[in-house]
């Protein structure tokens, strides 16, 4: 380690902290998703775990990303009826199918119990595309029945995207997503009345999806309690120099952690919304390595220093450390020839990239703090931004530790080394200050090795393009609160483990059968108990409190066991797929394990261990058939009765569902339902169409339709209608139904027909006819365009000439200047008349400059 000593002489600058003022933040306020189902790691692969432990977030998110769109938290895989349900990504969800076939699954359980391990907390992000409120009903009462704690529910990865601007019609807009999450919510809190619950609002800086849920939150009040989105700021849909890039990062880094940000967000929300980000990067080709290393560091500590702020998570772990060797191919061989293998023995070595490093430093702050003091640099370096403009090009922030430090990290954007001498309260910091760093000479650095110093007197040097971590000795020391994560009835006790407290010297447990009179206490030096001292079929409450030397932490929650055998499961839904069934069972308390029972085709007994699960597909069935499935509950004590038998004609048969439904009002008396036909469909298959006025509860309208449109003319015509269309063959109906259409109305937008779309020298002249309406002086009119191609999400409105006048038609030019090269824009035409917006059908058109 390096002393100051080894440092050059330079003048000193200033970074003040002011202890009298600050906020609370959340401990572990810092996480990560988890983008491993590709990979050869899993929640229980050495390697992966070891990453888990050396990087410890704070908090992790399952299932994360646009691969949890297809995936089933009852089994812990992909589901081939969830992945038909899309048009696009299937490749990857087709991968991820593969890799779990192999591998095993993705079990919630396993991953609660390795953040367990680190004291890490739990986000779900509610599969809503593909899993319905029933499945999502049974996904958190397993987490009661396991004693699953969930710091938040986040409705859906990325809804914006699914939208018929993008031809995509599972939510119309977001205050149709608003509403179709509304039973999600409700089945949650059914379960956990207290439940933090979020819907995911929007990318950076684009609104109209938000405002559209603010529409909802206006009129129906919000049923949720929380704000989440997702952050690529530096991103652009075009390749960028590094200069280029470098200029964008320090200008977008500032723009969307700003107070004006935090306004837009509050201004479609409500003051002071609770907020996560749980997606986050630069996405940013040129800027990946030390810019990037230092810009998550960044990004998480402006968020912070809003006082709403409660999780800031970077896209994602198995990036910042990633496997050296992958040995994919292992994997997607072992498929191919059917081969069982044990991948947790496939060892990778890890690739411990600067990314990685940064938040290695970083989290020992984030980790060890719930609170943080105001910091400020004086005379700030001045970096380039955009547009020719300078932005600050360090920040700094400090941690009140609980652990007998105080930390201040920094980051530098800049190329100079400056020097700092810290003051607190306006006294000059007169102690040794603990550093850890990394740092570049050039923006081109892809690796550097973290560097520790110990600097004297509170005088820090900070390096160029670098994350500095420093802390120094203070008296405060505060046990942070327990969190028992795992609980087993054994055969002769109740198995409780908690995460290691930093040091905790031993550990008291209370337990009893009242939840206000925890009249039991077990005294034990290690961070897990079996409990002996209990009677049979009783349940018990218990708590966990840490002890040192110097005093002790806050009681944890309550978790609930009962020292009994478990209920019998019950069955609730059968899927059936080529050669396996899918089975689905109400979880129960008190459960270890599931076993699945069935007699196969041989007359021969098979018993299968699903372990701790809700879900679980039997595969290699013999097509034609029958087979009398059971589910049976486990622990120490023994098993429950088995559930209700469960009769299954295996067959190839079975369709899959349609996909992508819409449902188009043309008239007070007409909706038009449509959808796409998969792209193999069995012979025979014809098509059943549902409709309901309320969320998940539908009538068949029409019955094994040969076409791939419906026109519903009985109808009322001020009631919302939602549809969905199943597939049907000899054998039976599709397992799932894809999209809810809710039906819209192209009544105004028959007014307005874009008629031709010209390009011109100028940009493209869009030509509108108007059908039962006129232009009168005073309306406005125009048109609204969005870039589909890529991931923007935002209306641009682009008025026509005002001085118009009257007609039954007018032309908007869309100049070059509004688009982007080589996009897909969806467009439409509007006239306002009397504030009252009147929108044609969306156009899609291929625009381009060159």
């Amino acid at each position: 380690m390096l002393t100051s000593s080894s440092i050059q002489t330079q003048e000193l600058r200033l970074i003040e902290i002011d202890t009298l003022q600050g906020h609370k933040i959340q401990r572990g306020a810092s996480g990560f998703n988890v983008r491993i189902a590709d990979k050869v790691w899993s929640y229980s692969h050495p390697e992966f775990v070891e990453v888990v432990k050396e990087l410890k977030p704070g908090w992790l998110r399952y299932f994360s990303g646009t691969m949890g769109d297809s995936f089933s938290s009852a089994t812990g895989k992909y589901d081939l009826d969830f992945i038909s349900m899309f048009d696009h990504k299937k490749k990857q969800f087709l991968t991820g199918y593969l890799f779990l076939e192999v591998k095993g699954p993705h079990r919630l359980i396993d991953m609660y119990e390795l953040l367990g391990e680190i004291n890490g907390k739990l986000v779900i992000t509610v599969n809503a595309f593909s899993e319905t409120p029933e499945m999502i009903l049974e996904l958190a009462r397993f987490c009661k029945n396991n004693n699953i704690k969930v710091e938040l529910w986040q409705f859906c990865n990325e809804p914006y995207f699914y939208i018929p601007n993008r031809n995509r019609y599972w939510w119309n807009d977001g205050y149709d997503y608003a509403v179709k999450m509304e039973p999600y919510a409700e089945v949650i809190r059914e379960v956990f009345p207290e439940a933090n619950l979020a819907l995911n609002y929007t990318w950076d800086g684009v609104w109209t999806f938000m405002k559209e849920i603010y529409k909802f939150q206006e009129e129906n009040g919000a049923y949720w309690n929380a704000f989440t989105k997702h952050s690529y700021a530096p991103h652009t849909g075009r390749k960028e120099s590094l200069d280029e890039a470098y200029k964008r990062g320090n200008t977008k880094l500032i723009e969307v952690t700003s107070a004006v940000a935090m306004k837009d967000i509050e201004d479609y929300s409500w003051k002071d919304v609770p907020m996560s980000i749980t997606e986050f990067g630069v996405w940013n080709k040129p800027l990946n390595g030390i810019y990037a290393s230092v810009y998550n560091i960044e990004y998480v500590m402006r968020q912070l220093e809003h006082t709403n702020t409660q999780f800031v998570g970077a896209h994602e772990i198995s990036n910042k450390y990633t496997p050296l060797n992958k040995k994919n191919k292992i994997i997607e061989t072992a498929f191919k020839n059917n081969v069982e293998i044990n991948s947790d023995t496939l060892l990778t070595g890890i690739r411990r990239g600067l990314e990685g490093k940064a938040y290695k430093i970083y989290h020992e702050a984030t980790n060890s703090s719930t609170y943080l003091y105001k910091t400020k640099i004086v005379n700030n370096i001045q970096v380039a931004g955009m547009k020719n403009k300078t932005a600050d090009g360090m920040f700094a922030q400090t941690y009140k530790g609980i652990n007998g430090f105080n930390y201040l990290v920094v980051t530098n954007r800049s190329k100079t080394t400056n020097k700092f001498q810290i003051k607190i309260n306006g006294k000059k910091l007169n102690q040794k200050l603990y550093t850890s760093y990394l740092s570049a000479n050039s923006l081109k650095a892809k690796d550097a090795n973290i560097r520790e110093v110990i600097f004297n007197n509170g005088i820090l040097t900070i390096k160029p393009f670098s994350v500095s971590v420093s802390k120094w000795k203070t008296n405060a020391v505060a046990l942070q609160k327990p969190r028992i994560y795992k609980t087993q009835v054994k055969n002769n006790g109740i198995f409780l483990k908690w995460g290691e407290i930093p040091n905790a010297r031993s550990y008291e447990i209370y337990y009893g059968v009242d939840y206000d009179y925890l009249d039991k206490t077990v005294k034990v030096l290690n961070n897990s108990c079996l409990i002996t001292a209990v009677s049979l079929n009783k349940n018990y409450f218990f708590k966990v409190k840490a002890f040192n030397e110097k005093g002790k932490s806050k009681l944890s929650d309550s978790v609930l066991v009962g020292y009994q055998l478990p209920n019998k499961p019950k069955i609730f839904k059968v899927s059936r797929r080529n050669n396996s069934v899918t089975l689905f069972w109400k979880s129960v308390p008190n459960a270890n394990d599931y076993l699945i029972n069935y007699i196969d085709e041989n007359g021969i007994d098979v018993e299968l261990n699903t372990h701790n699960v809700y879900g679980y597909r039997i595969d290699k069935l013999k097509d034609s058939h029958t087979y009398k499935f059971t589910v049976t509950s486990k622990n120490g004590l023994g098993k429950s009765l088995s559930s209700e038998k469960e009769s299954v004609f295996i067959s190839k048969r079975v369709p899959l569902s349609p996909r992508n439904v819409s449902a188009i009002k043309n008239s007070p008396t007409k909706i038009t339902v449509k959808w796409h036909k998969q792209d193999r469909v069995l012979e025979n298959t014809c098509y059943n169409v549902y409709r309901g006025v309320k969320l998940h509860e539908f009538s068949k309208v029409a019955s094994c339709l040969q076409d791939t449109v419906y026109i519903d003319e009985n109808i009322v015509g001020n009631k919302q209608y939602y549809y969905i269309v199943k597939a049907e063959t000899e054998v039976g109906e599709s397992n799932f139904h894809a999209n809810i259409a809710t039906a819209f109305s192209l009544e105004n937008s028959n007014k307005l027909n874009i008629q031709l779309i010209d390009k011109t020298q100028e940009g493209y002249l869009v030509k509108v006819n108007l059908n039962k309406i006129q232009i009168s002086k005073g309306d406005s009119y125009g048109v609204i365009i969005n870039n589909v191609s890529y991931l923007n999400v935002e209306n641009i409105k682009i008025f026509g000439d005002p001085n118009y006048g009257e007609g039954k038609s007018f032309e908007t030019l869309i100049p070059f200047s509004k688009v982007k090269d080589h996009s897909n824009y969806a467009i439409k035409a509007f006239v306002i008349k009397q504030g009252q917006i009147i929108e044609s059908a969306i156009v899609n058109q291929y625009i381009s400059k060159k």
